[in-house]
Parts: structure tokens; sequence; C-alpha cells
């Protein structure tokens, strides 16, 4: 009976032969406007734009054939209506289909950045106030310290990394450095509201919300860095893998009783991974102190100068710690990976130039002086290119932030020959991202490592950046594609953000206690997203249903599942959700500076 239930659910599934895939949260009046259309069968490329209230048809138009067995279907089309700008709601119509309906106006991007702002609360450690709870009090006890092993340190604060709890300095101190560029690079601050309180609790308190965010991920990042030279890179290990739970009531015991304190890593700047109960290791590969102590002394840099009018004691602290933490990484240059214990799956790091060019470019960006320019340019020329965006491929985290803004701040100088390089730089990577998408349908040349969102993230960024500095938009349409594939025009039609934009499709069942344990959903948690068959086929302890609802969109060179069990394409993390603040914020203004036009071409007699 089960079996045949299972294959009507599976007919049915299946009946449907055609989609159209659109950015559910919609499109700016001005802005570059796709829908995707994908088939299983040989259809027309014909297509109507349709007014979602009448039903009448504003525009017609036939779709640019592209790769579809890219996807393992018949048909694909890019269908481009960017020459509507009338604000309104609509849906696509073709090949006997309709689309989910969207908006085209100003204002779809409103409240966007913020949005994210609710996973970021969820995320807190020490108090957090989604539970309005303590959790972890007893953080945490110094382990591989050469002289201070089995001391007690407090280190209670941060994020919690995912739906796990381990807590790592490399994504925290870029979370917290991708929300303050997110903060320092708007032109109109109004964009980010003040609707909780310091604690992350419903009420204002005179700041904006990124920013009481910010300070929560700060003034953690200053524990974790008590004295010069003394660094610590994460807090617990993978024994927390331990079942789904709420973080009170966290019991696992890393030796020291149930709940009752984890253990905390000391920089060594050597390979790294405690013993096991059977008397082997997993070690990691870490080289030196250099990719941890940039992500230091940059958070540190641009902290400061945020802070430096709205608290100069708290900037002070931070301004202290800069340069020590600076050097301390150019003196034992090399990367720090994470550790392990039970299973040898760490963040695999492997390079630090693009932290110490990105402390030395923050300090040079704020300070002018020339000497920061010196060191910046010398670490950045080490590097020219992201390394993923390159080679299309990394191993997990292996190329870490995922974006160098260290290339952008430096592209922003004075010195035309500096700028010019780092121009040249951002655009090779980005042309290497848009030749291998060549014509995939939804132009995405990213790989589809573990947490491909994130880099789609970073590609998207970049591209923004790019443009800015130049005024060259010859990655606009990749920038628009990628940006359309996080909110649902991707093979799967589904939004990368769970419960965003309120009423699309979007992540229902993301792998995360809150869900299993409260029935909650993770709001504004940017998952994982698509991972390559091979990979995914090779991860360990995902049990996946029979019947796929998504089986007709699985045989392409990645795979998706809206199912707690898939931690590896539908698990929210914190870092990727902390670095989308920025392009979101920016497609807002956008939207308010096209709102301004549109109301003084209005006004023009």
């Amino acid at each position: 009976m089960i079996l045949f239930l299972a294959s009507l659910l599976s007919i049915g599934l299946t009946a449907q032969t055609s989609w159209v895939r659109v950015n559910q949260l919609g499109y700016l009046p001005e802005d570059i406007k796709v829908a995707v259309l994908v088939s299983t069968e040989q259809v027309a490329p014909d297509f109507t734009l349709c007014d979602a209230i009448t039903g009448n048809p504003v525009y017609k138009g036939q779709g640019k054939i592209a790769n579809a067995t890219y996807w393992g279907m018949e048909s694909a089309y890019r269908l481009d209506f960017s020459s509507v700008g009338i604000e309104g709601s609509y849906y696509v119509e073709a090949a006997g289909v309709r689309s989910p309906q969207f908006m085209i106006a100003t204002n779809v991007y409103e409240g966007s950045a913020d949005f994210l702002l609710h996973y970021m609360r969820q995320q807190r450690c020490g108090y957090n106030p989604y539970l309005d709870t303590l959790c972890h009090q007893d953080d945490g006890y110094i382990v591989d310290h050469p002289t201070r092993t089995g001391e007690k340190i407090d280190v209670r604060g941060g994020w919690h990394d995912a739906t796990d709890y381990l807590q790592y300095l490399p994504t925290s101190a870029n979370a917290t450095y991708q929300m303050m560029f997110a903060y320092n690079q708007a032109k109109d601050k109004s964009i980010f509201k003040d609707e909780y309180d310091t604690n992350g609790r419903p009420g204002s308190n005179g700041i904006p919300d990124i920013l009481d965010e910010i300070r929560w991920g700060l003034e953690w990042i200053l524990k974790m860095n008590p004295a010069p030279k003394e660094m610590y890179n994460q807090i617990a290990d993978d024994r927390d893998h331990a079942g789904f739970r709420l973080p009170n009531r966290d019991k696992v015991d890393y030796g020291w009783g149930p709940g009752t304190g984890r253990p905390v890593y000391f920089v060594t700047g050597e390979r790294q991974g405690l013993p096991r109960p059977d008397g082997g290791a997993f070690l990691n590969r870490t080289t030196g102190v250099a990719s941890t102590a940039g992500k230091f002394a940059s958070a540190f840099a641009l902290g400061a100068e945020i802070f430096k009018d709205i608290d100069p004691a708290f900037s002070q602290r931070m301004q202290e710690k800069v340069e020590d933490a600076y050097f301390f990484g150019t003196e034992r240059p090399g990367n720090t990976q994470t550790a392990c214990l039970k299973e040898p799956y760490f963040y695999e790091e492997d390079n630090y130039v693009d932290d110490l060019e990105l402390a030395a470019a923050t300090l040079y960006s704020l300070s002018k002086e020339e000497n920061w320019r010196i060191e910046a340019d010398y670490w950045g020329q080490l590097e020219p290119i992201t390394p993923w965006m390159e080679l299309g491929r990394a191993r997990h985290y292996q190329f870490y932030p995922f974006i160098n803004l260290g290339h952008y701040l430096l592209a922003c100088s004075d010195n035309k020959e500096i700028s010019e390089k780092y121009v040249h730089f951002m655009r090779q990577g980005l042309q290497s991202i848009r030749d291998r998408a060549g014509d995939e349908p939804f132009m995405n040349g990213v790989p589809y490592v573990w947490c491909s969102n994130n880099l789609i993230t970073a590609a998207i960024t970049q591209a923004n950046l790019y443009q800015e500095v130049t005024g060259d938009n010859t990655f606009a349409q990749m920038e628009a594609a990628l940006r359309d594939w996080l909110f649902g025009c991707n093979p799967w039609g589904t939004s990368m953000i769970v419960g965003y934009p309120q009423g699309a499709v979007s992540p229902t069942r993301p792998h995360a206690s809150y869900l299993i344990v409260n029935g909650d959903l993770t709001y504004g948690g940017l998952i994982d997203g698509p991972l390559a068959r091979e990979t995914h086929a090779s991860q360990h302890w995902i049990n996946l249903p029979p019947v796929d609802p998504l089986a007709p969109f699985q045989n392409g060179p990645a795979v998706y599942h809206n199912d707690v069990e898939d931690y590896a394409t539908n698990e929210p993390t914190m870092d990727g959700t902390a670095a989308l603040t920025y392009y979101l914020s920016m497609m807002e203004q956008r939207g308010r500076d096209q709102a301004e036009v549109m109301t003084l071409k209005k006004l023009a007699p």
C-alpha cells in the first residue's frame, strides 16, 4: 500500500513538464528582468508578461535559447522583459504554464537586509533573545596552550555557527566585518532600522539593529584575543554533533561534565586535533597564524572606526589591538584551520594573504597612510584572483572569505596604478565565473561546493562593487541572474532564504533544531544551497525519503532538497547570512534612488 501511494505521488509530481522561474521578491523598475523557462519537452520560446490583476498581456517576446541539457531538460530559454518598468504585479506565461506572481516596484527590497538579522539574533550564544534564556555559560576550558591548558577562560557570547553550536573565529570575524562593511557603505543609514535593543529583544534603543549585532560580534572577538599573540580560534568541536537540541539544553560532555564547559582552541600555528578515545587523532593542516590574525586585525580596524563616535572607549579597546594582531600575522605567516575530533571534517582554509591584505587595506582606506597601502599591495599581489573564482573548485571553506574585499578597497585608491591593478584583479575573477557559466540557463558559473550560496553572495557582491568602481556593466547580466537565483530563479524554484520573501516558495524544512524541537523556522537564514551530485552522494548521515518532490530538477550538476535531513544543502549558516547584508542593503538603496528619479520625472513640467 505504501509503495502504491508513493507511486501515485510520484506520478502527480512529474505530471508537469514545464516551469517558469522568476525572482519571487521582484524586480526594480530600471533593473535587468529575466525569467527562465525550463521544460522536459520541446517547447516554443514565446512568452507573455501579464498584469496579475487583470490578466491582460503587457509584453510579448521570444526567449533566448540556453543549454537545456545542463539541467537534464529538453528546452530552456531566458525570457527578458527588462524594458517593462511600470510598477505593478505580474506573472510570466510560457509553454502553457504561469510563473509565480511577482512585483516590479522600487520598494521590493525594503527591509530585506534587516530581515536577515532575525537569523543572526536567533544564533546568539551566551544570551539568546529568541529563547530569552542563557546558554553555554561555562565556556570554556583552554586546550593546546603550552602553559595554560585546562584553565577556565570567559569566552561567552558570539554566535552559533549553524545548527551545530560550534563557534569559529574565522566565520564570526568575517560575519562581523561583512555587516560592518554593509553599514559603512550605506549612503542612507536609515536603511537599517532600530526595532530591537542591544540584547536582541524587541524595542528601540536608539542604535540601528545591525550595529547591535555587529557589537555583539566584536565583544566576543575581543574575548578571543585577550592579550597580544594570545588568540583563540574555536569553541567546541565535532563532539557537538549529538542530535537536535536547543542551545540552553546542550549537555554534551567534553570532559568536564555534561554541559559544564567546552574546549577553547588556542591558536598554535601548528597542526591541531585532540586525541580520540581510541588513541588516534584527525589533524588539520594548519601552517601558521596569519589567516586568523588577519581577521582579528581587520575586524578591530573597521570596528574601531565605526564606534569611534558612538562609544569612544569601546573603539579604543579595538584600536589598541589592531597592529598587534596584524604584525603577529606577518611574523607567523600561514593558515589556521579549525579542529575536529570524531570525523575528518573541518574548515579547510588554505589561504591567508587575503586576510592580511584586507587588514592592511582597511587601515589604508581609513588612514590614507602610504605604509598601509604598501603592505596591502604586497599581500594583494600574492593572490590576484580569489582561487575558487579562478579554479571553479574548492574543498570545504578552502578559500575563505569567499570574497576579497581588500581588492575593492585598493581599487578605490587615489593612486591610479594601484586602482587599475585591483580593478583588473576583480574583473579577472568575475570573468572566470562568467566564462564557466557559458550558455547555462541561469548564467551560473559558481562551483557547486558545500555552501555554494555563500559563493553566489560573494560573486554578486564583487560584481556590484566592480561596477561601482568602474562604471563598467559587463557583468550586470550575470549579477542579476545570480541575484535572482537566490530568490527562486533556479531549477528548484525556491528562495534560498528561510521565510523570505513572505508567501513565496522558500525552505520550509531547514536542517535546524528550532524546527525539530519547537516547530519554529530559522527566519532570515541563508541556506547552504545546491551541492554537486557526486559530493552530495558521498556525505554521511543524510537519510532522505524515497520520493523526492524535486526529482525533475535533480538531473543537472547539483542537487538540492528541502528536507531537514539534508544538512549539506538545506542548513542555514551564520556567516553566509551576514555576508548578504551588504548586497541587499545596496539593492534597497538602489530602489530608493530609482524612486527619487521617478518622482522627479513626474514633477518635471
